[in-house]
């Protein structure tokens, strides 16, 4: 130190001050400084604060000389520096972040603690140097939430994506690119991407790759074969884009991969579907939105709200955006447990109406949490599954009807009959054919299947759109009529007789085929089929009984 200053401190008499202040010019030059600069003695006790401090504070320098640490920074603030202002205090320099409450407001900030040392090397008093970090830290959450969107894009991506260097090797693939592989991300990562490409596919990839390289394009699009370890074939639509640096240097490859392998089989007959995409976060129908927990503030992508709502100036809210889901869906969207923090992520799928119609959507969800572990904001990504939807319900249908007549198999029976009524009558048909395995024996399976499709048309014919009609297997048929009394079940019964014993002309020929049935009539939906096929099937029994081609009731 340069000894005691002659001039008078603002800041108090005592020694340490002019100590302190004396090796420098000029004690403006610490007020000039951004930093909070403040000096104690070896107690601990205030002797000097600069200007940034004081205005930090909103405080007059003048009242802090001589208080203690404690009494000046607040018991909140102490208990965050205690033990690293006692290490200064004892002799060891100390640098450290930590969340500074100062009216009522936190900034995050670094504070170093130098000891100061007189000639005998004791501690006489202890400097303090704190700088605000709230920029860093907000830069680093934005670098979070830019992170969090772009992850969400691409795990989530309904398409393939990939991540490719300069050398044509994959860095990253999501789930949906190595499913229509047949692989697992693990098998594509790391290995170049003519390594799985088909033979006859590989050159042109190449010239294009290289191209863009050469910076003669800055994408390319093509159709492209890829190899799968089964020895099969993924044929797909790749758009590649290149991403370069802030000098303008390609640093690598993003990759959109459209599985057109159902397409191509079914005659080339579909158009292809084109990913006219720049970066990855636009891969999906639908867009991104956040919620900040403590502003209780909902924001909207323009790319989600242009989807939703159209183009243009459209106020959108949070409100807004939950009246366009279906009410019979919002239960099962909510986002509570993630505000709570009861868990990290989430995923929900509903009907949400938009400029196109209702699309289903599926939204996937992250938690963004504080250096303390305290949820602060919900990044979600919402994108369009309607033609996941509409192929799975297809899916469903298919396995519930018999494919040769489409009629209701027993599946598609007894999940129908499940949504019945209670409030409703029912009548019950069990219809045989009769002389149908004559067909069989002298013209073949092939006329046998003329007839029983002819039957099926002959049965629909016979009853009401609302009613249900099932092949049960064979020449065996169910028929259940919807809200219907008896007298109507007796009047189908022997329209279905009537229109059975008209000759059938089928390709080998005229052939004759009639019908027995069994009948029963609940005035009440029943609340099984197993009941009512017994006892019509026992009214069946007493058809054949009686010389076919009649009905009786079970």
């Amino acid at each position: 130190m340069a000894g005691r200053s002659n001039q008078k401190d603002t800041a108090g008499d005592a020694a340490p001050v002019g100590t302190v202040a004396g090796e420098f010019d000029d004690r403006r030059l610490l007020d000039i400084l951004p930093a909070l600069i403040g000096y104690m003695d070896a107690d601990l006790r205030l002797l000097y604060i600069n200007k940034t401090y004081a205005d930090w504070r909103n405080i007059d320098p003048q009242t802090v000389i001589g208080k203690h640490a404690r009494e000046v920074v607040g018991p909140e603030n102490y208990g965050a520096i205690r033990d690293r202002l006692e290490a200064a205090q004892k002799g060891t320099a100390v640098s450290f972040e930590y969340d500074l409450m100062s009216r009522g407001k936190k900034r995050r900030v670094q504070a170093q603690y130098v000891p100061d040392f007189d000639p005998d090397g004791k501690v006489r008093g202890v400097l303090a140097h704190v700088a605000d970090l709230g920029r860093q830290v907000d830069l680093h959450q934005r670098v979070a939430e830019s992170q969090a969107l772009f992850e969400g894009a691409f795990q989530h991506s309904p398409i393939g994506l990939a991540l490719v260097d300069t050398a044509g090797i994959i860095l990253r693939a999501n789930r949906s690119f190595a499913e229509m592989l047949g692989r697992s991300v693990a098998d594509i990562t790391g290995i170049g991407f003519g390594d799985i490409t088909h033979p006859d596919d590989i050159d042109a990839d190449l010239f294009l790759f290289r191209q863009v390289l050469a910076g003669h394009r800055d994408s390319y699009k093509i159709d492209k074969r890829y190899l799968r370890p089964d020895g099969g074939i993924t044929e797909t639509n790749l758009s590649v884009t290149a991403m370069r640096n802030d000098a303008g240097e390609i640093v690598r490859f993003i990759s959109q991969i459209v599985d057109l392998t159902e397409q191509k089989q079914a005659q080339r007959a579909m158009s292809e579907i084109n990913a006219q995409l720049a970066v990855a976060m636009d891969a999906v129908s639908g867009g991104f939105w956040q919620f900040d927990i403590g502003q209780n503030d909902f924001r909207i992508s323009d790319g989600l709200k242009t989807f939703i709502v159209g183009p243009g100036p459209v106020p959108f809210d949070l409100s807004g955006y939950i009246q366009r889901m279906d009410p019979e869906d919002r239960s099962g969207a909510g986002f509570e447990r993630l505000v709570a923090g009861e868990t990290d992520r989430e995923t929900a799928e509903y009907r949400l109406q938009t400029v196109t119609g209702e699309r289903w959507m599926r939204c996937e969800r992250k938690l963004l949490r504080d250096e303390e572990e305290r949820p602060i904001k919900i990044m979600g990504v919402a994108f369009d599954i309607s033609r996941e939807r509409e192929q799975l319900r297809q899916t469903q249908e298919q396995a519930n009807r018999d494919s040769l007549t489409g009629l209701l198999n027993r599946r598609g029976l007894e999940a129908a009959f499940a949504l019945g009524r209670a409030s409703h009558g029912c009548g019950v048909l069990a219809v045989d054919l009769d002389g149908f395995k004559l067909v069989n024996d002298r013209y073949g399976h092939d006329a046998g299947d003329e007839v029983l499709i002819e039957t099926a048309r002959r049965l629909r014919a016979a009853v009401r759109d609302t009613d249900l009609i099932c092949r049960t297997g064979g020449d065996e048929f169910v028929v259940v009529l919807v809200d219907a009394d008896e007298p109507l079940m007796d009047a189908i019964s022997s329209r279905i007789i009537e229109l059975m014993g008209v000759t059938m002309i089928i390709s080998y020929g005229e052939v004759k085929v009639g019908s027995s049935i069994g009948t029963v009539w609940y005035p009440n939906w029943p609340a099984g089929l197993k009941e009512p096929l017994a006892r019509a099937d026992g009214g069946l029994y007493r058809a054949k009984a009686a010389g076919k081609n009649t009905w009786r009731a079970g």
